[in-house]
């Protein structure tokens, strides 16, 4: 059966899409594909698309999912150049592909959304927005709110660095204007983003200083190039490319095994990788045993995410390469002290610190139904419907929303799962004449109470997380399944699980005293009413 794309009189919703990172150019992209819809705007607070994969810039930045499956299924690219490629080549994806399907005209850049609060008058919602460059204030008025920025959008910076007197900036905030050759340079944190820069900037500066007390897991990344043959055949000959990209798909996915505890489907893949990881190390660091000690993770494999290099270790062999594994006790100036005593000067700091998923809705950003800020009252424990509908607000749907992060595969690839979802809760109030529909909290509970019975078996449930578990000792943030399941389980809309209003019948006029009379309430409430209504709003999309 196929999609309804307008409501019975002929009108179809306005829609705000918050985020032009991947998973809101991936919405924009299929409101138009699927639902021939265009009465909504994108709103990004960046200077051009593309979210976590503009705003980061570090050396050596790429992605560490296979790039066949980390990019749009419907939006192949026969051209990539290897097996994983480089921020450049995949913010140029991306961009290629905003272009192709027209988006760039619906979006609004340099705009930033300071408030989302819903409207029980008129059952909209009222979106406050400031441009950044003017700081011209508005506002705009939506009957569907798709929030889309991810959750790798706000730099964490840890405290005790602020004080550092040197040039110090944040992996995700690369600053290009300090030439860091022949610089005293230190880089805090060794997990994803540490990894990378390492080996990229050891040749280019005089001193690197590595400050690290939690090692990961670290397999071969076996980055294959794609040449002239390969691209031959993914472009020209039949379902090679299909046939590919769903074997990449199907193998990434069965690495979910790894993060279950040991069993019987789970014993051999952890054997391997455990095997494969100390191999890795030792192959490249033989004659340095206190080294390969510091960087021998004291956790389970899979507490944490599995990274991919073929540099990282190699890196630590270079003679101006240090690492610190004791903790900093000190930050006086431009010397960072640890607490084994060693004491380092540096000219510029480097924090690869990761990323703040706590303050991703700060206070009065989000308002729901009953004037509830939702965050808020979410507290330590987010309560959501597989990461994208949320009880207490209507017509919201959150792209990578909290409780569907995943650790083992493509963010790209949950994303469609979760904007397909949407498109069909669009299209059933279109064809049911459903003015809203609001996800019952029995409903997210539920869910919930699933994830508490996936957590027991996976080895999240330790110190190394602490982070992703709240007060009563739950695991949120994340979805503990393959991505095969988790599309399962979301290929079908249950309408049942949602409290729905009808909209109002009558006419044109009935329609207009009744929108007058809302505007005076909301004028009351919100104070006058400016801008266009209809909106897509993009704060940041950091996906990756």
């Amino acid at each position: 059966m196929g999609l309804t794309k307008t409501y019975p009189d002929g009108t179809t919703p306005t829609i705000a899409v918050v985020g032009a990172g991947i998973s809101g150019l991936c919405t924009a992209i299929q409101l138009q594909r699927q639902l021939q819809l265009s009465t909504y705007t994108v709103y990004e607070l960046e200077a051009d698309i593309g979210g976590t994969w503009h705003s980061n810039t570090y050396p050596g930045c790429q992605s560490d999912a296979p790039s066949h499956i980390y990019s749009y299924s419907f939006a192949p690219n026969y051209d990539f150049s290897k097996k994983f490629v480089k921020q450049s080549e995949i913010l140029a994806y991306f961009r290629s592909t905003a272009k192709t399907f027209n988006i760039y005209d619906k979006i609004r850049f340099k705009t930033r959304i300071t408030s989302m609060q819903w409207h029980e008058t008129r059952r909209k919602w009222i979106l406050r927005w400031v441009k950044d460059e003017t700081n011209e204030e508005g506002q705009d008025e939506v009957d569907v709110v798709i929030h889309g920025t991810g959750l790798l959008r706000l730099p964490n910076i840890p405290k005790e660095f602020e004080s550092f007197e040197g040039e110090i900036w944040h992996s995700a905030r690369w600053n290009h204007s300090v030439d860091i050759t022949g610089k005293r340079v230190g880089v805090v944190g060794i997990g994803a983003s540490g990894a990378q820069i390492i080996p990229a900037i050891a040749d280019q500066v005089h001193s690197l200083d590595v400050y690290g007390r939690s090692p990961c897991y670290i397999t071969p990344q076996l980055n294959v190039t794609y040449n002239w043959v390969w691209r031959l055949l993914f472009r020209h000959v039949p379902f090679f490319f299909t046939f590919y990209r769903a074997l990449s798909f199907y193998y990434v996915d069965s690495t979910f095994l790894l993060y279950y505890k040991l069993a019987w489907y789970s014993a051999f893949h952890r054997a391997v990788v455990y095997f494969v990881t100390w191999w890795h190390r030792f192959r490249h660091l033989p004659n340095d045993p206190k080294l390969r000690q510091q960087l021998t993770p004291a956790y389970e494999l899979a507490s944490r995410r599995i990274i991919l290099s073929d540099t990282f270790f190699p890196a630590f062999k270079k003679p101006n390469v240090h690492l610190h594994s004791d903790p900093v006790v000190a930050v006086e100036g431009k010397k960072i002290k640890t607490r084994d005593g060693s004491e380092k000067e540096l000219d510029v700091l480097i924090l690869a610190t990761g990323f703040d998923w706590v303050n991703n809705f700060p206070p009065g950003y989000f308002t729901g139904r009953n004037g509830i800020d939702i965050p808020v009252n979410w507290g330590d424990s987010p309560t959501t419907y597989y990461g994208t509908a949320v009880p207490l607000a209507p017509n919201f749907f959150l792209i990578w929303g909290p409780n569907s992060g995943i650790a083992h595969h493509a963010l790209t690839t949950v994303i469609e799962i979760q904007v397909s979802y949407v498109i069909r809760t669009i299209s059933h109030m279109m064809m049911n004449n459903v003015q809203s529909m609001e996800i019952k909290q029995s409903a997210a509970e539920d869910f919930l109470k699933l994830l508490d019975r996936r957590i027991k078996h996976t080895e999240f449930m330790t110190t190394v997380m602490p982070k992703f578990i709240n007060s009563k000792g739950q695991c949120r943030g994340f979805w503990f399944g393959s991505v095969t399941e988790f599309r399962l389980r979301m290929r079908k809309l249950r309408p049942e699980l949602y409290d729905a209003v009808m909209r109002a019948e009558g006419s044109k006029e009935d329609e207009q005293q009744a929108r007058e009379l809302g505007k005076k309430a909301g004028e009351k409430q919100y104070g006058h009413l400016n801008g266009d209504s209809t909106a897509v709003v993009d704060d940041d999309g950091l996906d990756m």
